[in-house]
């Protein structure tokens, strides 16, 4: 892909004293510090691009709903004229269900409204030509994560919710009604097939769980009498989640990851006690898809397919591109079609890999600013994470170059001019060479098992390795993990906080590596100093007497800097391990704060402002208010020069600064 067009409305601010700004925050500034000229660069939007979070075909079409953009739209697309036929804005940021009705007039939606003022539950009228929405009902609480159409056009879905329900939506009378699950102590309803006379049903624990806590199961209700019964195989019970099922038939096929990696039971309905359980082994297997009678296609990283007289699971690599997140899979035609994630759809045949790719937002699909995942500048060029993308921009030309790497990037790491991105959920970690890569990233090692969350990326200058701090979804806790670039070897150690705690942020000095620690429920907070190379831990402390949680950490001197959830901040000398100074920032770190080191001072970045901390008094600098967006943890950072980049609304700013 070639760069874009240069930066569009790029503005100069320049601000002098910053009096009314030092002023309207609250205290901990510092009344008599020396506030530096502060001069501000707009450099325009972030990271834009079109990415997707559901794809399903309604005739010739595709309709896919955007993720991460402003306002989230579902959009229409012909594959024959390679176009885009209608764009329906919806609520909130994005939606993983869409369904249409048998007769193909109407597209449902169930989209979480995270105390949105739209209704979450929406509809397209696909018969008239721009699709127009109508609001059926609000969800409340409702994450929504599972959704079916009945051959008789009555609609389920759930989600994750304090002991999930399931929603049915009859068209005829229009009324919305809610039924009691089949498990209160899960916390998921992740999938669903509806029949004319049944509802099948997987739950998990995938998001949402406490220590009691159901994991996987599997259900059929009867639609007639609301009674259910448990068809789960016993080799899924210490399975997370039962993570899809597709009804062929009268046989179920169910998909589930056990400990010994994915798998597929294939239930005879007749009788349930028969079943054939056919193990890939490996992540995640999901939107199975079938092609004549012998052949199941999967989601599972990559194209999977499963030939059923053999019981042999093959992976399908595309001659050209990857795939990215697939959220839509079926046939036409005899070939598989895959929604990617990338704004693509993938027309596959699999035989030999070979696949035309349709170009979602060559056809009108707006690729508009995203919310921000990460920051980091350095190899002439200030990266900046999205969904599905991370966009480069070139410092010296102004150009941007979108870069594709599936899922999200939650932090990134520029050693020796190459950068590192690590990778949500559980991708790994992917590498990028201004110098020799286009628009796709080399994987160049995985995650640890069950460690699927990564938080921070730093070098280790010491120990010639990168740190990274995780946390598991699904296993609570978290882990550091290194890697070594030259060689791609990478250790971990699970849990090295504690069994709740995940590894926020980490700093690292002389060899030694700080990790903050927080868990789901914003308490915790405790540091560890930890040797990297031993795995071992020196000490501990807790500084909150009410912990929130810690997300910024930065050493200077002899002096650890500590900044914790909604602001409380701490001083550690760290040769006598006592706390020398403490204050609450809270007005200017309304959540999470990161910090880092620059021009020997210590700076920190939330999404309301950008500041920097004497390194005598300790006391705040305020140098810019920011109000950025982000869908990941606000950070700042800075290039080789000293100029550092910040996130204000969704737009890459420049803040140089100039003591007086």
């Amino acid at each position: 892909m070639t760069p874009s067009s240069p930066i569009d409305r790029r503005r100069v601010l320049q601000w002098g004293a910053l009096a009314g700004l030092a002023a309207a925050f609250a205290p901990g500034t510092a009344a008599a510090a020396i506030t530096p000229s502060v001069r501000i660069t707009d450099l325009g939007p972030a990271v834009n691009n079109f990415s997707l979070a559901a794809g399903i075909p309604v005739g010739d079409r595709v309709y896919v709903a955007s993720r991460n953009i402003d306002p989230m739209r579902i959009v229409g697309y012909d594959l024959n004229t390679r176009k885009v036929t209608s764009i329906t804005p919806g609520p909130g940021i994005s939606t993983q269900l869409l369904a249409a009705d048998p007769g193909g007039r109407y597209l449902y939606a169930a989209v979480d409204e995270r105390g949105g003022a739209e209704p979450g539950f929406i509809r397209l009228d696909l018969s008239q030509p721009d699709a127009p929405k109508e609001d059926l009902a609000s969800l409340g609480g409702l994450r929504p994560y599972a959704i079916a159409m009945a051959p008789d056009g009555v609609l389920f879905f759930g989600g994750q919710e304090a002991a999930p329900r399931l929603r049915m939506y009859d068209p005829a009378s229009g009324t919305l009604t809610e039924i009691t699950g089949p498990d209160p102590h899960v916390p998921m309803i992740r999938c669903l097939v509806a029949t004319e006379h049944h509802l099948y049903i997987g739950t998990g624990a995938s998001l949402g769980a406490t220590p009691t806590s159901t994991r996987a199961g599997l259900f059929v209700m009867d639609r007639a009498t609301g009674e259910y019964t448990s068809l789960l195989p016993p080799e899924f019970a210490d399975a997370v989640e039962v993570r899809d099922i597709a009804l062929k038939g009268d046989t179920l096929y169910v998909c589930a990851s056990p400990a010994d990696g994915a798998a597929v039971a294939i239930i005879d309905l007749a009788d349930p006690s028969r079943y054939r359980l056919l193990r890939h082994g490996g992540k995640f297997l999901r939107l199975p898809v079938f092609v004549g009678e012998d052949k199941v296609y999967f989601n599972g990283g990559t194209l999977v397919e499963l030939t059923l007289s053999t019981g042999v699971f093959r992976e399908i690599e595309l001659q050209e591109g990857e795939f990215g997140e697939i959220w839509g899979l079926w046939e036409r035609d005899g070939s598989v079609m895959a929604v990617s994630a990338f704004g693509l759809v993938y027309r596959v045949d699999p035989a030999t890999g070979q696949a035309t790719a349709y170009d979602l937002v060559a056809g009108g699909a707006p690729a508009d600013p995203q919310l921000a995942m990460s920051i980091a500048a350095g190899a002439r060029g200030v990266y900046v994470g999205g969904t599905n993308a991370v966009v480069r921009h070139n410092l010296r030309d102004g150009t941007k170059t979108r870069i594709l790497a599936p899922s999200e990037a939650k932090d990134i790491l520029i050693h020796e001019r190459v950068a590192y991105f690590a990778q949500y959920n559980g991708i790994g970690i992917l590498a990028h060479d201004p110098r020799v890569d286009g628009e796709w990233t080399r994987k160049q090692a995985l995650l640890p098992p069950g460690q699927n969350r990564p938080h921070q990326i730093v070098w280790d200058d010491r120990n010639q390795v990168a740190l990274i701090g995780l946390q598991s979804d699904t296993l609570g806790g978290g882990s550091l993990m290194t890697f070594d670039p030259r060689t791609s070897e990478t250790t971990v150690a699970v849990n090295p906080i504690d069994k709740t705690q995940m590894v926020r942020t980490v700093a690292v000095h002389d060899g030694i590596a700080f990790l903050g620690g927080q868990n789901v429920g914003n308490s915790g907070g405790t540091v560890v100093a930890w040797d990297p190379t031993s795995h071992r831990e020196l000490w501990r402390m807790t500084p909150q007497t009410r912990p929130t949680g810690i997300t910024g950490l930065a050493v200077l001197g002899r002096h650890l800097y500590i900044m914790c959830h909604r602001g409380d901040f701490f001083v550690v000398d760290l040769t006598t391990r006592q706390v020398v100074h403490t204050a609450n920032h809270g007005p200017v770190v309304p959540n999470y704060g990161t910090l880092l080191v620059s021009r020997e001072q210590v700076f920190c970045a939330s999404s309301k402002a950008f500041f920097r901390l004497d390194p005598r008094t300790f006391e705040r600098t305020d140098l810019a208010t920011l109000n950025g967006e982000w869908y990941g943890i606000p950070r700042a950072t800075v290039d080789e020069v000293g100029r550092f980049y910040a996130i204000r609304g969704r737009n890459l700013v420049r803040i140089e600064l100039q003591d007086r």
